[in-house]
């Protein structure tokens, strides 16, 4: 009972329409500390519409060891000449407290720009019954190329809980790169975040990152086999539990 209590008082202060925050529920958004700016993974649409990439994922998070409330998102994008079309899900149902996540995302990719606007749902429902309905947009601008790049983005545009990301991103030697990125985050706290990606070989890739409040930090691997993508992650917490997470892709 105590474990319950303790469980539903950390997803009121996760999920609560009056103290809403942006979460991070892929694999790969945990192991960069969501800086979108080095992921070509199908499931970070939801914090970015300008991810190069299409296919279809789907991916479970275990937010600071808590099984019963894990957090369940199927991903899916399609490219049309230049635009690309993604959708997806997210769903957690604790028993006390349901949070659905729906989207719908466009960007139109010219040469190394692009341009993106994504439309989210989110729908939650608490044990007294009482459910809210709230409308969320998050836009990106993305300069990318093969050494270096930028990205500026806005998610839950003029929202309670809206956050500004700035980020930069550079190749430092083959196969590695590194990324900064500074949130600002006008009703609380800023934060900056560093991340990097490392090809170890051909199909494994390392992922890591730090962030500065709450000081945490993230750790996966990816395991890409021509076009399917298997990434594990884990995130610390300097007062809860470790956080696991894991994205499963297939590339079209």
């Amino acid at each position: 009972m105590r474990f319950k209590v303790g469980s539903y008082l950390v997803i009121l202060f996760l999920f609560s329409p009056l103290k809403a925050i942006i979460t991070q529920d892929t694999a790969s958004s945990n192991a960069l500390s969501g800086i979108t700016l080095l992921s070509n993974s199908l499931a970070d649409f939801a914090l970015s519409p300008n991810i190069a990439n299409s296919g279809i994922s789907f991916s479970a998070n275990i937010p600071f060891g808590m099984a019963n409330c894990a957090v369940y998102s199927l991903n899916t994008a399609t490219q049309i000449k230049s635009f690309f079309l993604s959708t997806g899900i997210a769903h957690l149902d604790q028993g006390d407290y349901r949070n659905q996540d729906y989207f719908l995302g466009l960007a139109f990719h010219y040469k190394h720009l692009r341009l993106g606007y994504t439309e989210h749902l989110q729908y939650e429902k608490i044990s007294t019954g009482n459910s809210y309905h709230t409308w969320l947009s998050n836009v990106a601008l993305t300069y990318s190329c093969p050494e270096y790049g930028a990205e500026i983005k806005s998610l839950h545009l003029t929202s309670s809980d809206e956050e500004w990301h700035i980020s930069a991103m550079v190749k430092i030697i083959d196969e590695v790169y590194g990324a900064g990125s500074y949130v600002y985050v006008p009703d609380n706290d800023d934060n900056y975040r560093i991340a990097t990606s490392i090809q170890l070989n051909e199909p494994l890739s390392l992922l890591m990152s730090w962030q500065n409040l709450p000081s945490q930090f993230g750790l996966g691997i990816k395991l890409k086999i021509k076009r399917g993508e298997l990434t594990y992650a884990v995130r610390t917490h300097p007062e809860l539990n470790l956080s696991q997470s894991l994205d499963l892709g297939f590339n079209w």
